[in-house]
């Protein structure tokens, strides 16, 4: 059976938008020779517009388009994902299965996810009882959404485990194909240094998704087929991944992050698993995709980015440039009395490499200003924390007044103007940014990275100086500073929020499992340095929780999916 997997992006709560993308790759499938079109999880309404799903005006749409859809459907099947209103006054999550302009069968989301960033049950319901299979060319199709397929503890090193296995029941009522619709997004595993190994390390998405789906083919000798949407909702992105497992254990088909139908052939022979892309080139692309999505969808169009002449405000400035039209890119130097002309000539040099436009913003004057105006009150103050502060707070200040400024506008051609979040996860665990200062943004591209991440993408970016990857990195806030002289070796530093944030290891092992990534001197440093680094991570939490939201990549990232109370840190 010849099969169109719809690797679809959406447009949350905009059912008619996204009705039009169907219909058309639908058509294209046909065109194609398919013999059974499928969509990806909530197709119609989007996944998942969260708390929009509980307008009235907004249910009607989604099912007035699913009815829609439902019409144009001929002999060649259309399943697709959608929502209906269940009872309760919450949803069923569902696929419908289209042919001749009627419904053959409904299937509903048996297993809902309430862990990480999911809080499914606040929306919709969960089916109790068992999916029908479907005849079709042959076959008996057993169809499934999403979570259905993580529930054999088999297949999922996972805390949770759930009391049925959606999958394995298909299998017993006689399935000869399985395919799931999902709406799955994609993370790179726990940070793992190079050359190292951790028997506890959390695998990528992309290496989870080839477990459960080459064991549930295998373990019930029937071809399971996977397709899942792409593109970005604000934290979250979707890559894509669509195939089929075939019980043999090969796969066929390799697209991910991009629209497209995936044709594949439930008869037809397979090929090896491909390889993982690295972290660079998985982050390249994940995080472009992020960032371009997110302005469209919010309806941005220029950015504006503070170029220090380190390496994230390099890695933030080279992503914009590739992702959006360079000329819709500012980056701004922004000086006070500490700045290097190494700092500023890096800043420069990163523009040039990338295209994007250039000025230079002193953050001197608003910073004397500042400091005037406390000696007025204070005659006997001396330098201290409260001026490094006040320095990223003009830098803050200036960046977002140039968003409203009527020269930007015409310079970007557009007076939709955000300023971009530089900072990375290695910062906020520990606290090492300035709220109202380097913490501003719309959003953070580099949010969900440690400091070794950001090198390795700007490694695959390829745009980044060299004098900006073999720099010490430092906030230039005093004389003579440097990141790790505050902090500690980032190597170090790395190595523990990985295992702790990231793998989530108990406090009460980390000493033994930094022995996986460490040894010697740094070992030592490191297991020394725990108690500051978990003092930090809690005394930061109040900070962290007013940073930009940042596009998640790794398997436990701050903000939606880790929920810890203020007052209990």
């Amino acid at each position: 059976m010849r099969i169109a997997l719809l690797q679809l992006g959406s447009r949350l709560a905009d059912p008619e938008a996204n009705g039009k993308v169907i219909e058309s790759a639908y058509r294209e499938a046909l065109a194609l020779g398919a013999q059974l079109v499928i969509t990806p999880e909530m197709a119609v309404p989007g996944y998942l517009a969260e708390d929009r799903m509980w307008e009235p005006r907004l249910r009607q749409r989604v099912v007035a388009e699913t009815e829609r859809l439902l019409s144009l459907a001929g002999p060649v099947p259309l399943v697709v994902g959608t929502c209906s209103p269940a009872p309760s006054g919450r949803l069923w999550n569902e696929l419908r299965w289209c042919e001749n302009g009627n419904v053959r069968a409904i299937v509903r989301k048996r297993i809902l996810p309430v862990y990480d960033v999911f809080d499914e049950s606040r929306y919709f319901d969960a089916d109790t009882g068992r999916q029908p299979l479907v005849d079709h060319l042959g076959e008996k199709v057993g169809l499934s959404i999403c979570e259905d397929m993580w529930a054999d503890a088999s297949l999922v090193a996972s805390p949770i485990h759930y009391p049925f296995d959606p999958i394995a029941e298909l299998a017993e009522q006689g399935a000869t194909l399985v395919l799931n619709a999902s709406a799955s997004p994609g993370a790179l595993g726990s940070y793992v240094p190079p050359s190292c190994s951790a028997p506890w390390a959390v695998p990528s998405k992309l290496s989870m998704r080839r477990t459960l789906l080459s064991g549930h083919a295998a373990k019930h000798g029937i071809p399971v087929g996977y397709a899942c949407r792409v593109g970005s909702e604000s934290w979250l992105t979707f890559d894509g991944g669509s195939g089929l497992a075939l019980p043999d254990g090969t796969w066929q088909t390799d697209k991910h992050f991009e629209e497209g139908i995936v044709m594949v052939d439930s008869k037809v022979q397979g090929r090896p698993w491909p390889a993982e892309p690295s972290e660079g080139a998985y982050l390249r692309r994940a995080l472009g995709m992020g960032l371009k999505e997110n302005l469209a969808k919010q309806g941005l169009e220029g950015v504006v980015i503070g170029l220090s002449g380190g390496i994230d405000s390099a890695v933030v400035a080279a992503v914009a440039a590739e992702n959006l039209d360079p000329r819709r890119v500012l980056g701004v130097a922004l000086p006070t009395r500490f700045t290097s002309s190494e700092s500023l000539a890096l800043a420069e040099e990163q523009a040039r490499a990338t295209g994007i436009y250039f000025l230079t913003v002193s953050a001197d004057a608003p910073f004397e200003g500042a400091d005037q105006s406390l000696r007025a009150i204070f005659p006997e103050r001396s330098f201290g924390l409260t001026d490094e502060n006040i320095q990223s707070r003009a830098r803050g200040m200036l960046l977002m007044g140039l968003t409203s400024e009527p020269d930007v506008h015409r310079m970007l051609g557009t007076s939709r103007v955000a300023v971009l979040n530089t900072g990375n996860k290695s910062e906020a665990a520990t606290g090492y940014f300035t709220l109202y200062g380097d913490g501003i943004g719309a959003f953070g591209i580099l949010g969900d990275c440690l400091k070794a991440r950001v090198f390795a993408l700007a490694r695959e970016l390829g745009t980044v100086p060299k004098g900006v990857l073999e720099r010490k990195p430092t906030a230039e806030l005093r004389p003579n500073q440097t990141d790790e002289a505050s902090l500690m070796p980032y190597v170090q530093l790395d190595a523990i929020l990985g295992a702790l944030l990231e793998a989530q290891r108990q406090e009460e092992t980390l000493s033994d499992d930094l022995a996986f990534f460490l040894e010697g001197e740094a070992l030592a440093q490191a297991r020394a340095a725990l108690p500051r680094i978990l003092r930090l991570l809690r005394s930061s939490e109040f900070k962290r929780r007013q940073l930009p939201f940042a596009l998640k990549v790794s398997p436990w990232a701050f903000g939606r999916g880790r929920r810890i109370p203020l007052t209990a840190v």
